[in-house]
């Protein structure tokens, strides 16, 4: 059940979008909403010019002058007054904070007093890089022990969403995370499960069933044989959704010690919201 919900936001696009994609959830599910924004102390405390040919010389921090700190503290109440006035709108109470740390590290911690995280993929630096994800938003993810939703730069209005099933412990949190939703918002939802083996594919399928049928809720199911990560893009251009959610790993201990390399490579991969519950 999705009661207290953190929002994290930045001056980028995404930001905008994860405000947008965490209003929209807060209005089905009632729930308390909170805006955050870090004041990143890497850019507040940070040396001076270094020539990297000389990177074993110890470089001494140095503070930013008082006037540009306030500057920094001026830019989070705006962005945090845009969130309380468009979430006040909305007809939903906000309560917003301003923190000082390394982003991914606050947002983590922070999430872990709330049910949900969204943030957007990329954040207000994204301009300078072509990653699908942005640094801060993958590391919330391996350090969350909070489901996080990951938004693209545009809103999408949540009308079907892809469940990813593979009987996981994640998946099986993923399922009930997701039957929450759909109970909470106009949600049509497709249980997918890809196996290179199809009659075992069908025995976790059942499983999926047997939690949701009870639930009258509106739910396809579909088996796909192969990999997730080379099936699932695909599959989505064909039938596309606006929401994919999934458990952060899989059955495979070695392979997803950090967090699931299906996950990984498909919150990097798919251009739509993702959500990944640990």
């Amino acid at each position: 059940m999705i009661g207290a919900l953190l929002v994290a936001v930045d001056s980028s696009v995404y930001a905008r979008s994860a405000v947008d994609h965490a209003i929209e959830v807060a209005c089905h599910t009632q729930a308390r909403l909170t805006g955050l924004h870090v004041l990143d102390v890497r850019y507040l405390e940070m040396p001076p010019y270094v020539d990297f040919s000389y990177a074993l010389e110890a470089v001494p921090p140095v503070v930013l002058p008082p006037e540009v700190l306030e500057r920094f503290k001026a830019k989070s109440e705006h962005l945090l007054a845009d969130v309380k006035v468009t979430a006040q709108a909305a007809g939903l109470a906000v309560e917003t904070r301003t923190e000082e740390g390394v982003p991914s590290q606050v947002i983590a911690e922070l999430g872990r007093s709330h049910d949900l995280i969204v943030l957007g993929k990329r954040g207000e630096h994204a301009k300078w890089g072509r990653d699908l994800l942005g640094s801060t938003a993958e590391q919330v993810t391996r350090r969350s022990a909070t489901p996080v939703l990951l938004v693209e730069a545009e809103h999408r209005r949540l009308g079907r969403a892809l469940l990813l099933f593979d009987g996981s412990r994640p998946a099986n949190r993923a399922l009930k995370l997701a039957a929450d939703l759909g109970r909470r918002v106009p949600l049509c939802l497709e249980v997918l499960t890809v196996d290179e083996d199809v009659s075992r594919a069908a025995a976790v399928q059942s499983e999926a069933a047997a939690y949701l049928g009870p639930l009258g809720l509106s739910v396809d199911y579909t088996i796909l044989a192969g990999r997730p990560a080379k099936v699932v893009p695909p599959r989505l251009e064909a039938a596309p959704v606006d929401l994919v959610i999934m458990g952060m790993r899989g059955h495979s201990v070695l392979h997803d010690l950090i967090l699931g390399s299906t996950a990984e490579q498909l919150m990097r991969s798919v251009a739509l919201p993702v959500l990944l519950v640990p």
